[in-house]
């Protein structure tokens, strides 16, 4: 009997010690950053000057809806969100539907097409700042010497209207590629009985979109949609590589603010403040789009 007790416990426990060694690389590096970030997000701390952080409460708060800087973050991050993830949802589904018919050279499109992802967005942003550079840019020669509309010519990424535009193209170049690989993903996970079946039945491709394909990607939408959700909102690197939110204010994102509160204005406590609002409003709108699906689902 005390054998058995003795294995029962083994067995408890021994599972237990193999997660240890994770659950606490994740409490050191981890967690306990983030609840320390957390504290400091209701302090007063310039870690400069300041000896340690004083709790203010929810100042640091209240002070964002007052600084007109943030809110200007923060309009250019949700314009970026509503153009982005339209065009990125759309243009990963068409071309993974593409990419998953039998077509000439599909292997070299597959390739084409997910190279991106294993470009580091940093390198990607110093090569769209050449081609966007007003003097020696691919766009601007293709512009004026091959179609010969030079009075489209433009300082694409010192122009206020055209800069965001420009970092979402980049981001659309770097992203698109990974929703593919979701969509396809999907797509190979639907059974080709469902497509034979609708065959026999005479429904044509565009019925076969519609009632099969689509409905069987409803939670890869849900999927894809998170991760595009959180890729936009969360915006930074091509930001400080390519424009540093200029021209003046027109492509200043909350996190590219909330790094410069905390590492050039020395205000570490606001900084942490901007980061946990943009991480919130991320977590907010996707639990959102999860529950759209799940309501349709039901």
């Amino acid at each position: 009997m005390v054998k058995q007790e003795t294995r029962r416990r083994s067995r408890l426990i021994v599972p237990w010690l193999f997660v240890l060694p994770a659950v606490l690389f994740m409490a050191a590096f981890l967690l306990y950053p983030l609840l320390s970030a957390l504290r400091i997000s209701f302090s007063e701390y310039n870690f400069v000057y300041s000896e340690k952080p004083v709790f203010n409460g929810l100042n640091n708060y209240i002070q964002l809806f007052q600084d007109p800087h943030f809110l200007v973050s923060l309009k250019n991050t949700i314009y970026y969100t509503l153009v982005f993830f339209p065009i990125f949802m759309l243009l990963a589904l068409v071309l993974a539907l593409l990419l998953n018919t039998k077509i000439r050279g599909n292997s070299f499109f597959q390739t084409a097409i997910l190279l991106p992802i294993v470009v580091p967005l940093s390198l990607a942003g110093i090569m769209f700042t050449w081609i966007f550079s007003q003097d020696f840019g691919i766009a601007n020669h293709i512009l004026t010497n091959v179609l010969h509309l030079p009075q489209l010519q433009r300082f694409w990424l010192g122009d206020v209207e055209t800069a965001m535009d420009c970092l979402i193209a980049v981001g659309l170049w770097k992203y698109a590629g990974f929703g593919i690989i979701l969509f396809l993903a999907g797509l190979k996970a639907i059974s080709v009985d469902i497509y034979e079946a609708a065959k026999v039945d005479g429904v044509n491709a565009w019925q076969n979109l519609i009632y099969i394909t689509l409905p069987n990607l409803r939670g890869t939408f849900s999927l894809v949609g998170i991760w595009g959700i959180i890729q936009a909102i969360k915006v930074y690197d091509q930001v400080v590589v390519m424009t540093n939110g200029g021209p003046g204010t027109a492509t200043s994102v909350l996190y590219l603010y909330a790094w410069k509160n905390a590492f050039t204005f020395f205000n570490m406590g606001l900084g942490e403040a901007i980061a946990f609002f943009t991480a919130a409003l991320a977590i907010i709108i996707s639990v959102l789009w999860n529950l759209i699906f799940k309501a349709e689902k039901g």
